[in-house]
């Protein structure tokens, strides 16, 4: 190709880019009072600087740059920029690099690429900018991050580290030699309790101003690192509609899913009607998955749900339980609603504050907001208390009355199963912790226990006969996992 084509035809910034096309195409180069006179052979041209401006103005085509630097990416490996024989190699794919050392030294924008095959010519500090914009390692591989994941542990330089791709670019974070777990995290204090849990290897949520975040330890890097939403993804709520609001996930679940736990007959709702299921993460932690599935009725949903509201208020600050300055702070009412709201980070300040509550209080406070086992245990362990060890019999009837609190019939039917002998002390755990009577009644019946003289709710019962809802509250697990949540 004759230079003159070349002017008319390439995508050029500047002169000196023209120039490094030039020399592309075998012309040698002579400068003469404010023009280059450019020959090879027989043939030349003169141009003055000011017509190479005007042209490289006229002919510069972005999108065929930007179509070049992918290309480009998806070959190119910036460990071998400088070898002759991979410059050769490059050449015969129609990609030239002329250095300029005279001018930059060893800078990275010290060569400009020029496509032959797309026209085009760039800096080479452009190629790497669109390579750390996109993802693009330029590893000669083609390698390219997925946007929010940590790559895997490899050499960066003479150091060890790992790339994540975010908003801004690629973000690098090398290995260190000593695990340091610093007092603050994007203007977060790290409590005692988030710190051991992190040295644990726990997940820890923290609530910021960019909504919850997740930090682990990293055990590659040695540090500690804040987990984005793509290798984590809880969502806020689960199971809302246009008739139910979700269930609205706490700090504490969110701790609980992102550490493996699952959070037991959480009440939702999908196209099928009200269900009551538990929730775990997939394995891979990017989705929600459901286990335990149970359709219940619209009014036992209704009743749930008014059971549900004063916990919630309670977990709510009110006036009454807010201590005046003068007379002290009311620590046991900090500590209820802390629990309340499974806020496991005010509960650590309130023991760093010296508040120590008996082991019984614990216990009953839990019961009475219904922490699960696994939250229980979080609880105690702020406080140093060692969790009840107990008995088979102990651990079922504790099972029953939870089974019983939701109206869990396929769970107490399983119970009975395992030959469970149900006593007055169960009924009176049952009536002490709000069950309501119909729900009592119907745990007796599955446990042939007789009924000494009539309560309010056998009254109803036997002068308003109730239909069996068995079959509707034990449904096919099978069928409502395939239709259920479709439109979350």
């Amino acid at each position: 190709m004759k230079l003159k084509e070349a002017y008319e035809n390439y995508s050029y910034n500047n002169i000196g880019q023209f120039r490094a096309l030039s020399e592309t195409l075998g012309y040698k180069t002579e400068y003469h009072d404010g023009s280059y006179l450019f020959h090879k052979g027989d043939d030349s041209i003169q141009l003055s600087l000011d017509e190479i401006r005007s042209k490289a103005k006229e002919n510069r085509n972005e999108q065929r740059a930007e179509e070049s630097k992918e290309k480009v990416c998806s070959f190119f490996d910036k460990n071998k920029a400088n070898e002759p024989s991979y410059i050769e190699e490059l050449r015969k794919k129609g990609i030239s690099v002329i250095r300029w050392n005279d001018i930059k030294g060893e800078n990275k924008d010290g060569f400009t690429i020029i496509d032959h095959n797309r026209k085009v010519c760039y800096t080479g500090q452009e190629l790497y900018e669109y390579a750390h914009n996109t993802g693009n390692l330029l590893d000669g591989k083609g390698t390219k991050l997925e946007k929010g994941i940590m790559s895997d542990l490899m050499d960066i330089g003479e150091k060890k580290g790992k790339l994540r791709m975010s908003e801004n670019g690629i973000s690098v974070f090398y290995r260190k030699e000593t695990l340091t777990i610093p007092d603050r995290m994007l203007g977060h204090k790290l409590n005692k309790t988030e710190k051991e849990r992190l040295l644990h290897g726990d997940i820890v949520p923290l609530d910021t101003k960019r909504g919850t975040i997740m930090l682990q330890v990293d055990k590659d890097l040695n540090s500690v690192i804040v987990r984005s939403s793509k290798e984590i993804k809880i969502p806020n709520v689960i199971g809302k509609t246009e008739e139910y609001d979700g269930y609205k996930l706490t700090k504490a679940d969110k701790y609980l899913l992102a550490n493996g736990h699952t959070l037991e007959s959480k009440l939702m709702h999908s196209k099928d009607g009200y269900i009551l299921a538990d929730i775990s993460l997939t394995d891979d932690k990017k989705g929600i998955q459901f286990s335990n599935i149970q359709s219940i009725t619209e009014g036992k949903a209704h009743e749930l749900i008014k059971e549900m509201r004063p916990k919630l208020e309670a977990v709510n600050p009110v006036i009454e339980n807010k201590i005046s300055a003068d007379k002290g702070r009311d620590m046991d009412s900090e500590f209820k609603e802390a629990v309340g709201k499974r806020d496991f980070e005010t509960i650590d300040k309130l023991r760093e504050d010296g508040y120590k509550p008996s082991e019984d209080y614990i216990r009953g406070v839990g019961k009475q907001l219904n922490l699960s086992d696994n939250e229980m245990k979080e609880v105690q362990k702020i406080f140093q208390v060692k969790p009840d060890e107990l008995s088979e019999h102990q651990k079922q009837a504790a099972k029953l009355l939870d089974a019983a609190s939701v109206g869990n019939f396929r769970v107490i039917q399983d119970i009975q199963k395992t030959g469970y002998q149900i006593t007055q002390n169960d009924i009176k755990a049952m009536r002490e912790n709000g069950v309501q009577e119909n729900t009592i009644i119907a745990v007796q019946k599955i446990f042939g226990l007789e009924n000494k003289g009539k309560t309010l709710g056998d009254v109803k019962l036997a002068s308003s006969p109730k239909p069996d809802n068995t079959k509707e509250m034990a449904r096919p697990i099978a069928n409502t996992v395939n239709k259920m949540f479709n439109d979350l």
